[in-house]
């Protein structure tokens, strides 16, 4: 199997959302960022232009893998929120619209890119703490920060066994979950639907596929198609 250099780094803010895609009247979050929206993210950072999709002909179709782990309990909020199309103050008795939020959210990303040259950039970015655009969770109103963690050059692992998985699980990779994690209570799991993985140059999502994480971040006993060790976490990249 090949290796993968990954970069590893977090990203956090006060608050995120990330609008289901199912939700057409209520502005519900999922709990973590589609890896469409870190997309984005990631193209803010090197000043990749959302004109002409540059940053989608950048990191769609599987030019980028992504391993997303949950570092604070996930706690969603809702608030309202005074939405007006105009910068001026507005008489008016509209009642706040109600955003649900993830509250204080910190993911840390394993990113791999089959571009030596963008992968680097993007290295050299994180380590100096650096963004051309300034990258959110998101909304606009909602800005992130960023640290850089290290990287490690890892191969792919295969085991019929139960292994502890430190990441979130796409769906198509799990084969099966330890009954007695759940049961004794070590983990809270939170299945996140229809969620984007994959966008074209039209902004039409491609590929769909349900997430597993757990809400407290700990890691999740399953068997999987396939993990990568990273440090000392085992990481699912898709």
């Amino acid at each position: 199997m090949m290796s993968r250099q990954i970069l590893i780094f977090d990203i956090w803010g006060d608050y995120a959302h990330f609008k289901k895609i199912y939700a057409t009247t209520s502005a519900v979050s999922y709990a973590i960022p589609p890896k469409t929206s870190l997309y984005g993210y990631l193209g803010a950072v090197l000043g990749l232009s959302k004109i002409d999709s540059a940053y989608l002909n950048t990191f769609a179709n599987k030019q980028c893998l992504l391993g997303i782990s949950v570092r604070n309990p996930i706690v969603m909020k809702r608030l309202g929120v005074n939405l007006r199309s105009t910068l001026k103050r507005v008489d008016d008795s509209a009642k706040p619209s109600l955003v649900e939020y993830v509250y204080k959210p910190r993911y840390r990303l394993f990113v791999w890119h089959q571009d030596e040259t963008v992968l680097q950039t993007l290295k050299k970015a994180i380590k100096s703490h650096t963004c051309v655009y300034t990258p959110s969770l998101g909304l606009a109103d909602l800005p992130s920060n960023f640290e850089w963690i290290g990287e490690v050059t890892v191969k792919a692992h295969r085991s019929a066994d139960t292994v502890a998985i430190h990441s979130v699980i796409p769906r198509k990779y799990l084969l099966g979950l330890e009954e007695t994690a759940l049961l004794e209570g070590r983990n809270e799991l939170i299945e996140q639907s229809l969620f984007a993985i994959e966008m074209n140059t039209d902004r039409e999502v491609t590929e769909r596929d349900d997430i597993l994480l757990d809400r407290k971040g700990r890691p999740i006993w399953a068997r999987v198609t396939e993990y990568y060790p990273v440090k000392e976490a085992n990481v699912i990249l898709f």
